[in-house]
């Protein structure tokens, strides 16, 4: 490096000139001074040392595909700092999209997975209710008494019935209802 940060590349006319006509000495003189500065030009963008390198490495065979347009080092130089500046911008703005892209589908997921959840859960309670209306009356009532979070006691005493006989409703009541629903077992879970 010289003095004043800029890279100090002691190439003559002739390796540029050689350089435009294809010689790859000349392209390996060139790359060997200036790779390692692209490089860490690069990374101050990505902040990814890969990711800059690769960079880098595309910015080289841009310029030997471009090399008979550059008639100094300068131009070479001025060539690849500005690629790689433009080069860094879009791989960022590439990224910003892809990571946004990613956010959208991971929501549309969440949503997907959220629909599906409350589609069962409604399948699940429209089931549940269609088999406790197949009860007969006084179990059926002991059941959605119950489910409204009454006491047996308090059911007896709401249907003047015996505790004794709210149990055997209930009992009787839940085996018909778990035959009725242990096809619909998986959903529960």
């Amino acid at each position: 490096m010289a003095n004043n940060g800029k890279v100090d590349i002691l190439i003559d006319k002739d390796i540029v000139e050689k350089f435009r006509n294809g010689e790859i000495k000349a392209f390996e003189k060139i790359f060997n001074k200036l790779y390692p500065v692209l490089c860490a030009f690069s990374n101050k963008y990505l902040r990814d040392s890969l990711e800059s390198e690769d960079v880098t490495q595309e910015l080289f065979v841009l310029a030997w595909n471009q090399r008979e347009k550059f008639e100094s080092i300068e131009q070479i130089k001025a060539f690849l700092y500005i690629s790689a500046k433009n080069m860094c911008l879009n791989l960022i703005k590439h990224n910003n999209i892809k990571e946004k892209y990613k956010q959208t589908k991971f929501t549309e997921i969440e949503l997907e997975d959220s629909f599906e959840k409350k589609l069962i859960r409604t399948e699940v309670i429209a089931h549940i209710k269609s088999s406790i209306d197949k009860l007969p009356g006084q179990r059926k009532k002991v059941i959605l008494l119950g489910m409204n979070g009454l006491t047996n006691n308090e059911i007896a005493e709401e249907l003047n019935i015996s505790i004794n006989t709210v149990k055997l409703h209930k009992k009787i009541a839940y085996e018909s209802l778990k035959e009725e629903l242990k096809d619909m077992f998986f959903l529960f879970l």
